[in-house]
């Protein structure tokens, strides 16, 4: 089974739209803390990965079916697994949870890029031990 990173947060204020629920855009922001949690779940970060692998990785695919609204105080789990290991990409399979359902459910398409040529480089070998 893959490894899955997991974080809760409450809903905050400013996260809020004009109908008094989560701003369709925040999701995205939210997405992204997940993309990143995975990484620091296993002592990695952004620029770990460019200093130990000589690779940075780009999202090039963001997919989300939202299911319900949020709204200000909700307390949110959001769940992030890799999905599938291509040659150069990765697809993550990530879920906003509220009590158990889903809130949202998005696949996000990363692919990594050799940091000197910035061309797509192989998905590195010590990623896919961490994470499959």
């Amino acid at each position: 089974m893959a490894f899955v990173s997991t974080f809760e947060f409450e809903v905050r204020s400013y996260e809020l739209d004009v109908y008094n629920h989560v701003n369709n855009a925040v999701y995205i922001n939210w997405l992204e803390h997940g993309r990143s949690k995975l990484l620091q779940d296993k002592g990695l970060n952004y620029t770990t990965i460019i200093s130990e692998w000589g690779v940075q990785f780009m999202t090039v695919r963001t997919e989300i079916d939202y299911r319900k609204p949020l709204h200000l105080g909700d307390k949110v789990t959001l769940t992030t697994q890799v999905e599938r290991v291509g040659t150069s990409s990765v697809t993550l399979a990530q879920k906003v949870l509220c009590g158990g359902e889903p809130a949202a459910e998005a696949k996000v398409v990363i692919v990594y890029t050799d940091i000197k040529t910035g061309r797509p480089a192989p998905v590195p070998k010590e990623f896919i031990k961490m994470y499959t």
